[in-house]
Parts: structure tokens; C-alpha cells; sequence
């Protein structure tokens, strides 16, 4: 046997196991699934009957989904506040600061705490007469004080910003490490034009970032229509808080209905590469390769 066969079936080799198991954990899990959401399974046996396209059209004409989509964009405003601020204070944290660790290290915690953990220390926080209700006492701010997660009006805006609070980090890491990635010769030459850190960030700093500024972007869309610890544990989805993909757990799980939930989690799917790809194509018109 010649060397380069010896070479190709190697490689055969290798691929093999990883290529068996991206086709039984991964395509073939998606197509049971588009298959189960064009039926009523409930589940429970191995029988289902057809429904076609019955649950797509349940799924895109009841308000009840829709409103679970709305709750989303709470999410999508704390979302974007959260990639301003950590680009923000990457920015300034890549200069001369002080206690720039101390910074650092309290940017990064929130992403190092489980999800559970994150759920009951801001259960006690935003509980009646708990820390932020005393919070606003101390400060002479007691008539803002509500039940903050059980008000209709205000207990998505809690929500949101507890996942902005806990996923600040991961997008402060991602901008620091990008800023501190640009070659020194670009700092200099600032430096030496006298150039503002206004000026530095529009003309050096941003440009220099844009893959990492679109790759945050895409994680954003990701994060905001997946969005599912922190609603489900804190209210399980109560007072209007039931994002997209707590109400696919819910029709799953709660309601025995497999066939709509699996109609949801398609769309939800569909969402996500249909986003991406419209990012995609402003970068690339942009003038940035893929």
C-alpha cells in the first residue's frame, strides 16, 4: 500500500467516529424533530397522526406565541445595553487605569455563577422588603418600591436586567481581548497625533474590532431567542414572562403537546439562520469577508 493511500485512509479513519456521532446526536435528532412537528404526538406512545401544517398555522396565528415572542425583546433591549456598556468599558480598560484588575475580576464574576445560583440570590434581591426594596428606602426612594417579580408592567424589565448583569462579562472578555489584540504601532501613532480616546476608539479601536463587534452581534441574536434560565427559574414563565422557548418547554413537558413544541422549536430554528444570515450579508456588503 502506497504512502499517500496509507495518508487518506488514516484520515478516513479519524473522521469516521466524529462523522457517526454528528449523525446520530445531531442530523438525525433534527429530522425526527421536523418530522414529529407535522404531527400530534403526544409523547406518550409510538403512534401519531398527521396533521401537515396544522401546527405551523396554530403556531403563527394565536397571540399566545406571539406575545411569548414579545416578552423576547425585553431581552434584545438589555441585549444591546449590555454590548454598549462592555465595549464601553473594554475601551477604557485598556488604557492606564487604576485597579484595572480589581475591574476586570468584577466584570467577569456574574459569568463564572450557574444560572441556579444567579435565580436565588436575585429572588431574595428582588424580593418584598428584601435588599433593593431597602436599597430604595435608604435612598428616599420608597414609593418606586413594587413587587418586582410579580408586577406585569415591571417584571421583564427585572428579568431582563438580571441577564444583562449576568452576561456582561462574557461580552467585556471578548471586546478586552480584541482591543488588546490590536498592534501597538496603531496606540503609537495615536499617541504621537495627540489623538483623544474618542478619537482613538472611532478611528483605531472600532475598526480594528468589527469581527468581534459582528461575532457579539451574533451571539446577541443567539442569546436573545433562546432566552430560557432566568424567566423559567425565577417565575416559571408567570405574569407574562414566558419567552419563546419557555413555551416550548411548557407545551412539551406541561402540555404533552411534542407535535407544536416541535413546530416551535423549527421556527425557533428558522429565526436564528434567518438572523444570522442577514448579519451576515450587511457584513459582507460591508466590505468584510465572511
Amino acid at each position: 500500500m502506497s504512502k499517500q493511500i496509507k495518508h487518506k485512509l488514516t484520515l478516513a479513519l479519524f473522521l469516521i467516529i466524529p462523522t457517526l456521532l454528528l449523525l446520530v446526536f445531531g442530523i438525525l435528532p433534527i429530522i425526527n424533530l421536523i418530522i414529529i412537528s407535522f404531527t400530534s404526538w403526544n409523547g406518550m406512545g409510538s403512534e401519531f397522526d398527521w396533521v401537515g401544517l396544522a401546527n405551523y398555522k396554530t403556531l403563527l396565528t394565536s397571540p399566545v406565541y406571539w406575545h411569548a415572542l414579545k416578552t423576547n425583546t425585553y431581552y434584545l433591549v438589555s441585549g444591546i445595553l449590555q454590548m454598549i456598556i462592555a465595549y464601553y468599558f473594554a475601551v477604557l480598560l485598556s488604557e492606564k487605569t487604576m485597579g484595572k484588575s480589581f475591574f476586570k475580576s468584577l466584570f467577569l464574576l456574574p459569568s463564572l455563577i450557574s444560572s441556579i445560583a444567579v435565580a436565588m440570590i436575585f429572588r431574595l434581591f428582588f424580593s418584598p422588603d428584601g435588599a433593593f426594596d431597602q436599597l430604595l428606602h435608604f435612598f428616599h426612594l420608597g414609593a418606586w418600591q413594587t413587587f418586582w417579580l410579580g408586577d406585569p408592567d415591571q417584571v421583564n424589565i427585572t428579568l431582563a436586567s438580571i441577564s444583562l448583569w449576568r452576561n456582561l462579562g462574557m461580552s467585556f472578555l471578548l471586546y478586552y481581548g480584541a482591543i488588546q489584540s490590536i498592534p501597538k504601532d496603531y496606540q503609537e501613532f495615536c499617541y504621537l497625533e495627540g489623538a483623544t480616546l474618542w478619537q482613538k476608539t472611532r478611528w483605531v479601536t472600532i475598526p480594528q474590532t468589527k469581527k468581534v463587534i459582528f461575532l457579539n452581534t451574533l451571539l446577541l441574536i443567539i442569546g436573545v431567542i433562546s432566552v430560557f434560565d432566568i424567566p423559567f427559574i425565577l417565575t416559571n414563565g408567570s405574569n407574562g414572562t414566558t419567552t419563546i422557548v419557555v413555551q416550548t418547554m411548557k407545551l412539551a413537558f406541561e402540555q404533552k403537546k411534542y407535535g407544536l413544541a416541535s413546530s416551535l422549536s423549527v421556527l425557533i430554528t428558522l429565526m436564528i439562520v434567518l438572523l444570522s444570515g442577514v448579519l451576515q450579508y450587511i457584513k459582507n456588503k460591508g466590505g468584510e469577508n465572511a
